[in-house]
C-alpha cells in the first residue's frame, strides 16, 4: 500500500487581499495646513510659494478579508486534527499485529469454511514486517489434527486482507482416543480369555465384538496426514494393543496364551495356519492395521529426518527410529508369510498385498539394507507357495522394490 494521501485532500491557499481594499481612501485623512509664510522664509530671501503638502502613506484597514478568516480557520482545524486525531488516523493506515482481533477472526472464518472445528489457536509468531505487509505463523489444534499455517497481512484497497500462504497438517493421537483403544482392547481380551482352550474367539459378526474391533483397528481418525513425530510413542502403544487382540486369533485352540511361548510343534503350527484361514475376516483387519500404522510411524520418522533438526542426534530419537524400522520390517515379513497358508482365497491375498504395496516404496529407502534384504527374500520364498499368477506377479513386484537395497 502507498502511504500517499489521496488527491484533493490538501488545503487550498487562502486568497490574498486586494491592494485597493487594503488601503484607506485619501479623503479619510485631513490635508496638512501650510505653515505661515514668515516662518518659512528666512530674512533676505525672495518670497515663493510653499510646496504642496504630501499625502500621507496608506494605512492598513482595521478589518481582515473574509477569505483570510475562513482560510485561517481551516488551517487551525487541520492543526487541531493533527494534534488530537493524529494517532487515530495513523492507526487507520497501520497493519494489525499477527495476533490482533482482525487476523484471528479471518483465520477462524478460514477454518469454519473448511469444516475444521478448532480446539485451540495459538503459538502466533511474526515472521517479517514492513509498512505494507506482515507475515506470520500460527498453530491450530483440532480433533486429531495439528495445522501449521503461514499467512500474510496486507492491504486490499482500503481494507486489511489476510492470505494463507502455507498450510501443513499433522495427525495427532489424542489421549482420549488412546484411552478408548485401551478400554476396547481390555474388554475384548476379557471376552476372549477362554479361546485358547475352546478355539472359539469372539467373532466380528457379533455386534458388540464388531464395535470393539472397529475401535481397535480403525485408523481413519489419523489417516490423511503425516503423524506428528511427538505421537510416535502413542502409535507404538496403539500397535501393541492391536497386536494383543490379533494374537487371540492366532492362538485360538492351541492351549498357549503367550505367542512367545508357542512351541515348535507341527500340530500347533498347523493349528495356527488353519486359524488364519478360519478367521480370515478378523485376520484381514488385524494385518491391514499393522501395515498401515507401521507405515504411519515410518512417514513421521522420514519427515523428521528430512527436517534434520537438532533432536536427530539425541539417543532416544535414534532408538525410536530404530524401533520403527524393526516394527515395519517384522510386519512386512510376517504378513507375507500368511499369504502362503492354505485355505485363503486369492482375492484375500491380493487385498493384503495391495495394502502392503502402499508403504513399500518408502519402506525400501527407510529400512536398513539387511532389513530390506530380509523382506525381499521372504517375498521370493512366498512366491513359490502361491499358485495364482496375479498374486505371484504382485509378490514379485514387492520383492523387486527392495532389490536396489
Amino acid at each position: 500500500m502507498s502511504d500517499e494521501w489521496p488527491d484533493g485532500v490538501a488545503a487550498k491557499n487562502a486568497a490574498k487581499p486586494d491592494a485597493a481594499a487594503s488601503a484607506a481612501p485619501a479623503a479619510a485623512w485631513p490635508a496638512a495646513k501650510p505653515a505661515p509664510e514668515s516662518a518659512l522664509r528666512p530674512a533676505g530671501t525672495t518670497t515663493r510659494a510653499a510646496p504642496a503638502a504630501e499625502e500621507p502613506s496608506a494605512q492598513p484597514a482595521w478589518y481582515h478579508d473574509r477569505r483570510v478568516a475562513v482560510g485561517g480557520g481551516a488551517v487551525l482545524a487541520v492543526l487541531l486534527l493533527a494534534i488530537l486525531g493524529g494517532p487515530r488516523l495513523a492507526g487507520l493506515f497501520t497493519l494489525p499485529e499477527c495476533n490482533d482481533e482482525g487476523p484471528r477472526k479471518a483465520l477462524a472464518a478460514y477454518f469454519a469454511q473448511n469444516n475444521v472445528k478448532l480446539t485451540r489457536l495459538g503459538d502466533v509468531k511474526a515472521l517479517s514486517s514492513t509498512r505494507s505487509e506482515r507475515t506470520c505463523s500460527v498453530r491450530a489444534d483440532a480433533q486429531g489434527r495439528v495445522i501449521y499455517l503461514d499467512y500474510r497481512i496486507g492491504w486490499s484497497g482500503w481494507d486489511e486482507s489476510v492470505t494463507i500462504t502455507r498450510s501443513e497438517t499433522e495427525s495427532r493421537i489424542e489421549q482420549e482416543l488412546m484411552d478408548d483403544v485401551r478400554t476396547a482392547a481390555k474388554d475384548f481380551l476379557e471376552l476372549a480369555k477362554d479361546s485358547t482352550i475352546s478355539g472359539k474367539p469372539p467373532r466380528y459378526t457379533e455386534p458388540t465384538i464388531a464395535t470393539l474391533l472397529d475401535r481397535i483397528f480403525d485408523l481413519s481418525e489419523i489417516e490423511g496426514a503425516t503423524l506428528a513425530a511427538a505421537d510416535i510413542a502413542r502409535a507404538n502403544d496403539w500397535f501393541a494393543a492391536g497386536d494383543r487382540v490379533g494374537t487371540v486369533y492366532i492362538l485360538a485352540g492351541t492351549g498357549v496364551g503367550d505367542i512367545n511361548r508357542l512351541p515348535n510343534d507341527p500340530n500347533v503350527q498347523r493349528r495356527t495356519h488353519r486359524n488364519v484361514s478360519e478367521f480370515a475376516t478378523e485376520f484381514a483387519r488385524y494385518l491391514d492395521f499393522q501395515v498401515k500404522l507401521a507405515g504411519m510411524m515410518m512417514d513421521a520418522e522420514l519427515k523428521r529426518t528430512a527436517k534434520a533438526g537438532p533432536d536427530m542426534e539425541r539417543p532416544e530419537v535414534m532408538r525410536e527410529i530404530a524401533d520403527v524400522r524393526i516394527t515395519l520390517a517384522e510386519t512386512l515379513t510376517g504378513d507375507l508369510t500368511t499369504l502362503a497358508y492354505d485355505g485363503l482365497p486369492d482375492e484375500w491375498r491380493r487385498a493384503r498385498l495391495a495394502t502392503m504395496m502402499r508403504v513399500v516404496p518408502k519402506a525400501a529407502t527407510f529400512l536398513t539394507p539387511d532389513q530390506a534384504r530380509a523382506v525381499r527374500d521372504r517375498a521370493l520364498t512366498v512366491m513359490t507357495f502361491v499358485r495364482d499368477k496375479s498374486v505371484q506377479d504382485q509378490v514379485k513386484a514387492l520383492a523387486d522394490a527392495f532389490a536396489a537395497k
